[in-house]
Order: structure tokens, then C-alpha cells, then sequence
């Protein structure tokens, strides 16, 4: 059966009484970047956005992963809101904010974290820390687990994300076998902190970085930093080196590798619960909105597969990606399952 954007509305009061206030927002800012807005859904927004804090942190949260977020910023319906939300929170004690800023990271980094010596809920004990062996995590479909060494390096596996993790007296390792994972890195000259995945070594001393394994396609991307990556020979070539700084990603495939500017932010908005797209294709976001849900989106035509999307979604919600591209005009849903949703033209 089909569904079009007629006869699903966009609903915020509804998507707030079933899902968490993260994905509000994300539905609300997409909305926004829509020329469907209708007063009704900016007089939604501004209730929830006054009813509670937690709801003003995930706005805010929203704001910061999408960094063309300038069209947002020139609504005056927004900025209006805006700015009776910052008065009533001068308020407020300080200490409140961060404090549920925190708890609202935790909430989106906690999920299926398993240890090759220790199972279990909850966290690991100190012992199973200490162990200089190797550590198997891995995620799940949607889940995202953070596991920290001993030294306080701290490591986030992303979805669908197996990594072995070693910690001795000379030296700290992590190896990718599938997925993606960011490193924060404690700064230790004397213990170096190197990531394998996919036959590339990212070595680095006091960092934080991304790394993502497809097979046969490595990237990495830097947030703070610098990073060493040594890559194999391609075929009939050499061993290739280079360094990578702040806000640069590199793309190693094929033997080759190439490197280019990047928004950090928003190639890394996943460890805020959310991705952000800007004008990139619609087969693209699909791939990526794929790996966080087990139903899984099929684009019909390689014409509508090109189109190029904007905007940020909530990770796991697959419904609200769907209808936002209906309420966008950009194409309809057809023969929708609970594992499959098919993409056609409008």
C-alpha cells in the first residue's frame, strides 16, 4: 500500500509522545527547511521548545551538528523563540545545563556493548579494564557503545561496528574489523595510540579522530590534532605516508588514496544521534540511514537516486526520514514493511 505526503501530515505532537526529544527537534528542523511549514507547526514548536530543558538541548544539539544552519538562524519566527528560551534560562542555576546535556550524550552513546572476556549490562569491571589482552566490542544494528582504557582514552563504536582493543606498558592498539569508530585519545608519547583497519595504520599521541571501514574503503577523519596514516602499496607501488590535520578527511580504496576539507561536525554528527546531509545524493543518505535500521530503504530509479537532499535526521528513525522527504516533495513511499520501504518519484 502507498503512502503519500496527503495523507501523512507532519505530526510533532505526535512524533513527541512516542520518541525522544532529539528526534522532535530533528523532525522540527526539517520541517523548517521545508516551504511546508505551516503556523500551526511553529506554534507546536514553540510549545515544546518552552515546555522543558531537555528540549532546548536537543534544538540547540540539532543547530550545532548541521553547520548551514544560517537559513534557520534568519527566521524570525525562530529567532524570536529563541530568544524567550535564552531569557528564561538565565534563570536557571547553571549547573542544571550541563548536567542534562551529559546525561543526554549517555543516553545516545549507551547500547549493546560486548566484551570478548566480559558480558553482561551495565559497566565492566575495573579488572576487565586493566587487562592488557584483547578486547572484542561489537554493536548492533542502531547501537552505539563507548568503552574507555584504562589511561582514559575513550572509544565509540558506531553502528554495525566489530574492533579488538589492546592496551600494554609500550603501546595502545585498536583494530577495525568492520564498521566505525571515534578515538579520543589520551596524550602519551611513551605509549603510542595506532588504529588498524583495512591494512592502513592511523598512529597519533593526544587526538580525536574518526575511522570507518566498508570494505576495502578506509576514511578518516580528524577533529583535533594530528594524526600519522601509513597506507600498503598499491599495485606496483610504494608504501605511501602522509599527515593529516584538523577538519581534513582522507579516503584510502583501490591502493590510492585522496584527501579533502571537510565539515567534522557534520561527517561526525552520528555521536550526537543524529546525520546531517547538505546537498548530497539521495542514494547516499539512504546508505547511511540504512545502517542504523533493519528496514532497509530501496530508491527505485537512478534518476531519483541523484537527486540531491538536504537536512538532519534522527538516527534510528527511519519513518521520520521517509516522511520527510514526502512532506519535501522529494518522493513518495511504496509496498512499506517493517523491513522494507521502496522510494519512487513523486
Amino acid at each position: 500500500m502507498s503512502k503519500s505526503a496527503d495523507n501523512l501530515p507532519f505530526d510533532g505532537r505526535a512524533l513527541e509522545r512516542i520518541d525522544s526529544p532529539e528526534a522532535t527537534a530533528a523532525a522540527y528542523f526539517s520541517i523548517f527547511r521545508s516551504p511546508k511549514a505551516t503556523p500551526q507547526d511553529y506554534e507546536d514548536f514553540e510549545s515544546w521548545h518552552a515546555r522543558d530543558e531537555a528540549h532546548r538541548i536537543a534544538w540547540a544539539r540539532v543547530e550545532r551538528a548541521w553547520d548551514g544552519t544560517g537559513t534557520m538562524r534568519a527566521d524570525a519566527r525562530i529567532l524570536e523563540i529563541r530568544e524567550r528560551a535564552l531569557a528564561n534560562r538565565r534563570d536557571r542555576h547553571a549547573w542544571a545545563r550541563p548536567a542534562m546535556a551529559a546525561g543526554l550524550a549517555l543516553a545516545v552513546l549507551v547500547g549493546g556493548l560486548t566484551f570478548q572476556h566480559y558480558r553482561g549490562g551495565g559497566e565492566a569491571p575495573a579488572a576487565a579494564l586493566a587487562q592488557a589482552d584483547s578486547h572484542v566490542i561489537s554493536t548492533g544494528v542502531g547501537q552505539q557503545s563507548t568503552f574507555r582504557m584504562t589511561d582514559g582514552s575513550a572509544i565509540t563504536a558506531n553502528t554495525s561496528t566489530v574492533l579488538a582493543v589492546s592496551e600494554s606498558e609500550t603501546g595502545r592498539s585498536t583494530t577495525i574489523r568492520s564498521g566505525e569508530a571515534f578515538f579520543e585519545v589520551a596524550k602519551n608519547p611513551r605509549k603510542p595510540f595506532v588504529v588498524s583497519a583495512g591494512g592502513v595504520r592511523v598512529t597519533a599521541l593526544g587526538t580525536a579522530f574518526a575511522v570507518r571501514d566498508t570494505g576495502g574503503r578506509v576514511t578518516v577523519t580528524l577533529a583535533q590534532g594530528r594524526v600519522r596514516i601509513d597506507m600498503p602499496a598499491g599495485q606496483g607501488g610504494e608504501a605511501q605516508s602522509t599527515v593529516l590535520h584538523p577538519g581534513q578527511e582522507l579516503v584510502w580504496q583501490g591502493g590510492a588514496y585522496r584527501m579533502a576539507e571537510v565539515a567534522v561536525d557534520r561527517q561526525l554528527s552520528w555521536r550526537s544521534g543524529v546525520l546531517s546531509f547538505d546537498r548530497v545524493p539521495l542514494e547516499q543518505a539512504v546508505a547511511e540511514i540504512n545502517r542504523y535500521s533493519p528496514q532497509e530503504i530501496i530508491v527505485s530509479s537512478p534518476q531519483l537516486a541523484r537527486r540531491p537532499i538536504s537536512g538532519t535526521f534522527r538516527i534510528g528513525v527511519t519513518r521520520g526520514f521517509l516522511q520527510s522527504l514526502e512532506l519535501a516533495g522529494i518522493a513518495r513511499v511504496e509496498n512499506e514493511s517493517v523491513t522494507r520501504a521502496e522510494l519512487v518519484a513523486p
